[in-house]
C-alpha cells in the first residue's frame, strides 16, 4: 500500500538514499544529505515528500523554498526550486502526481511559483506535467562528456581557453584540492566577492563550511593560487554517481590577467576525468534564442548543449508577472 510522507524525520534515510542512487535520473540534489545542507542555509527552507510502498521509497521530491529580504519582501520573492526531481519508480505518473499534490499542500501560501530544473533529460516526466498545468520553458544544459583521454579533452577546447591555461602556467599559478576549514573559508570569501560584483543575491553562504561534513565525498573544493601563494580562485563541485556538477565558483578580479578561472576549470576537468567520472555538468546555458555570454564561455571547453528545459507552475500568477517585471527593472538599474 502506498503512503505519502511529508516529514523528513519519518522517512527511512537508507531507503531514500538507495532509491536515488539507483534511479536512472538520480542526482545529488534529491538526496537526504542535500536536505541537511539546505537546512544550514539562510533564507532557504527545504521541503521533502516521499512515496513509499511496504516501507520502501518509490518516489521522492526535494524542494528548496527561498526568499530574499524581510517578511514584506517575501511576498514578492518567495519561490521554490526543485533541482533534479521529482523522481518516481519507472517514472510512474501516479507517483509523480501524488508527490506534487502533497508538495503543493505543504509549501507556504505566499509561494509565487515552483520551477523544476532537470539535471538529466526528463522529457517523459515533462510531457506528463504539461497535462497538469505546468508550463515548459526552453533552457539549455551544458555538459562535457569525460569518456575520452585527458589529452583529447584538452585539445578539443577552444584555442582561447588553451592559450589562457598556458598563460596561467607561465605566471606560476598552482592548483590544489582543498579540505581545511581555513581554506574553505577563503573560497567562500571569493564566491561572496564574485556574486556581489555581479549583483546576484546568494542564500548559500552560511552552509558552505558544513557542506564537506554533511556531503562527504559528494562535495569537493578546489583552489587556484598565484605565484606568491595567495588564493585567487576557488570552486565547489558536487560529485554523484557518474556526474560532476559545477555548483559555485569565485575569483579575485585583480588577478584576471593571469587567467586563474580557465586554469582552475581545466584542472578540475582533468581531476574529474582522472577519478572516473563520465560527465561534467557546467550548469545552465540560458534560454534558446537569447544571447547569453556565459553560455558562449562554457561552450569553449568543448561542451555539448541540450535543451532539457524547465517546468514552471505559478501558484500566484499576477504576483509572478509583477515580480518578473520588478526583477528586470532592478537589473537594469544595477547595470
Amino acid at each position: 500500500m502506498r503512503e505519502i510522507i511529508t516529514k523528513y524525520e519519518l522517512i527511512d534515510k537508507q531507503s531514500w538514499s538507495n532509491f536515488v542512487k539507483n534511479h536512472p535520473l538520480g542526482n545529488v540534489f534529491q538526496t537526504p544529505e542535500m536536505f541537511a545542507v539546505y537546512q544550514c542555509a539562510a533564507n532557504i527552507q527545504p521541503y521533502v515528500v516521499a512515496a513509499t510502498c511496504d516501507g520502501e521509497v518509490e518516489g521522492i521530491l526535494l524542494a528548496q523554498w527561498m526568499t530574499n529580504g524581510g517578511k514584506l519582501a517575501a511576498w514578492i520573492t518567495s519561490r521554490s526550486i526543485i533541482m533534479g526531481g521529482p523522481l518516481a519508480k519507472d517514472n510512474n505518473p501516479e507517483i509523480i502526481e501524488a508527490l506534487l499534490e502533497a508538495y503543493k499542500a505543504l509549501i507556504p501560501v505566499k509561494t509565487i511559483y515552483t520551477e523544476i530544473r532537470p539535471v538529466y533529460n526528463s522529457t517523459q516526466i515533462f510531457n506528463y506535467l504539461a497535462t497538469k498545468k505546468w508550463m515548459r520553458k526552453g533552457h539549455y544544459n551544458i555538459v562535457l562528456p569525460l569518456d575520452k583521454e585527458v589529452d583529447t579533452l584538452y585539445h578539443q577546447m577552444h584555442k582561447e581557453r588553451k592559450r589562457n591555461v598556458q598563460t596561467a602556467i607561465k605566471n606560476g599559478l598552482t592548483f590544489e584540492q582543498v579540505t581545511s576549514r581555513e581554506k574553505i573559508q577563503d573560497i567562500v570569501a571569493l564566491i561572496r566577492q564574485t556574486y556581489a560584483r555581479k549583483h546576484v543575491p546568494i542564500s548559500y553562504l552560511d552552509m558552505f563550511e558544513k557542506v564537506l561534513v554533511i556531503l562527504g565525498d559528494y562535495a569537493h573544493f578546489f583552489a587556484c593560487y598565484a605565484s606568491d601563494g595567495k588564493m585567487i580562485a576557488g570552486q565547489l563541485r558536487l560529485c554523484y554517481n557518474e556526474m560532476v556538477y559545477a555548483w559555485f565558483a569565485g575569483s579575485d578580479e585583480t588577478y584576471f590577467k593571469q587567467r586563474p578561472n580557465d586554469f582552475l576549470m581545466w584542472n578540475v576537468i582533468a581531476w574529474a576525468q582522472g577519478n572516473g567520472y563520465q560527465l561534467f555538468d557546467f550548469g545552465g546555458g540560458g534560454e534558446p534564442g537569447v544571447e547569453y555570454g556565459v553560455r558562449d564561455y562554457k561552450m569553449k571547453y568543448g561542451c555539448e548543449i541540450y535543451d532539457y528545459g524547465r517546468m514552471l507552475y505559478t501558484h500566484r500568477p499576477i504576483t509572478y508577472h509583477l515580480a518578473q517585471l520588478a526583477y528586470k527593472f532592478y537589473h537594469k538599474l544595477k547595470h
